[in-house]
């Protein structure tokens, strides 16, 4: 009992003292009360202070004492001690705490009483009768202990199935979590990145021409305000789809391909000149896969300003065909300008290849023709039963 909290001994020793003295009382009423009998059924019920931790050998120790003192009076019936009672005890505890081949190894030891009491009654002896309630005694003490085995093996299996679903429901919130945040960096990176660019490449337009054409100048500095406002009304979009916020109606609607036309117009104010064309019988698509394909087009073109060196132009196409739509910006740029050591690298490719391949699309990128390419691949997969592609 090293180690045992106080509480823990005092729900050891109690049953077993309580159940010592109770089982005292039938010896001294039948008048074979004796030294040796109290002696003995003490350590009968001592042997149930290891019913936790070794209740087999507990059990094997308490038949073949109160074997050995049957056998020392003669085995005759009315000399079985009450205190025997605790070998039903243990026996449901095996049945309980150990496995399959122990509780039948066990079962066996008890059930030698009943069996003796057998075979002195097939001799003409006394005790016949107590062998149908004794070996009743022994089926329920092992029907009782497999019992509560079950019953305990069902409550943890559910336990740890609730812990399981815990876990489980934990590790999908993480994972929502970690997407979401992913989904807003995105956004977050088209919308800034995309406006930025345009009015860097505007202000330094605008500060080459201060002193030759002051006009210009003027025009691209208010292109800049413009674009630096429409910058910010994307950025209260994003914010307030973030927060849900519907106070003030509903959102504006996220960019797509009727807003394309307007995205070149904002890339040639910022000195590049850009053509966009159409080919093919244009499908209807969900929004998110036209913003995928808006944000492509503005991250491309956002590229090409940022980066490409020499580009004097670009060239935005979409090709549409029964089962996919092509996009393909490419420019005539020479090379890459030495990227700013100051400025962290961008994630925008990535945030193309994950926009395009959440629809089953593909993203290629890399020089063409003397310039850069970037080629993405949509997926027209028609609806069943309604002729819609999606």
């Amino acid at each position: 009992m090293t180690g045992m909290t106080t509480s823990a001994r005092l729900r050891l020793v109690a049953p077993v003292a309580v159940l010592a003295v109770l089982s005292l009382g039938p010896v001294v009423r039948l008048g074979g009360l004796s030294a040796g009998a109290v002696l003995v059924s003490l350590l009968l019920w001592s042997t149930a202070l290891a019913r936790h931790r070794a209740p087999f050998p507990a059990l094997v120790v308490a038949v073949v004492v109160l074997g050995a003192w049957w056998a020392g009076h003669g085995l005759e019936p009315q000399r079985l001690l009450p205190a025997g009672a605790v070998t039903l005890w243990l026996l449901a505890w095996v049945a309980d705490r150990r496995p399959a081949r122990e509780v039948v190894a066990a079962t066996a030891v008890v059930a030698l009483v009943p069996v003796t009491l057998a075979v002195l009654g097939l001799l003409g002896r006394p005790g016949g009768e107590a062998v149908v309630p004794i070996s009743a005694a022994t089926v329920v003490a092992v029907v009782v202990g497999r019992n509560r085995r079950t019953r305990r093996s069902l409550v943890r299996a559910l336990e740890d199935r609730a812990l399981r679903a815990e876990r489980e429901r934990d590790a999908g919130a993480r994972a929502a979590v970690a997407e979401e945040r992913t989904r807003i960096a995105r956004e977050v990176h088209d919308v800034v990145a995309h406006n930025i660019s345009v009015m860097t490449a505007l202000a330094d337009g605008a500060g080459y021409a201060i002193d030759t054409a002051p006009e210009r100048a003027r025009a691209a500095m208010g292109q800049v305000a413009a674009t630096g406002r429409e910058a910010i009304t994307e950025m209260h979009r994003l914010l307030g789809v973030l927060r849900g916020d519907d106070e003030h109606g509903a959102p504006a609607p996220a960019p797509g391909l009727a807003q394309l036309d307007a995205l070149v117009e904002q890339v040639r104010a910022a000195g590049l000149p850009v053509v966009l064309t159409v080919g093919g019988t244009p499908s209807p698509l969900p929004a998110t896969a036209q913003l995928a394909v808006h944000r492509l087009v503005q991250e491309a073109l956002t590229n090409t300003l940022t980066h490409a060196d020499g580009a004097r132009c670009a060239r935005v196409a979409l090709e549409w065909t029964a089962d996919r739509l092509q996009v393909e910006v490419t420019d005539d740029g020479r090379g890459t300008r030495p990227r700013d050591p100051d400025r962290p690298p961008g994630h925008g490719l990535v945030g193309m290849r994950e926009r395009f391949g959440a629809w089953g699309g593909t993203v290629e990128t890399g020089p063409a023709d003397g310039g850069w390419r970037v080629r993405g691949v949509l997926p027209l997969a028609p609806v069943p039963g309604s002729g819609v592609h999606a």
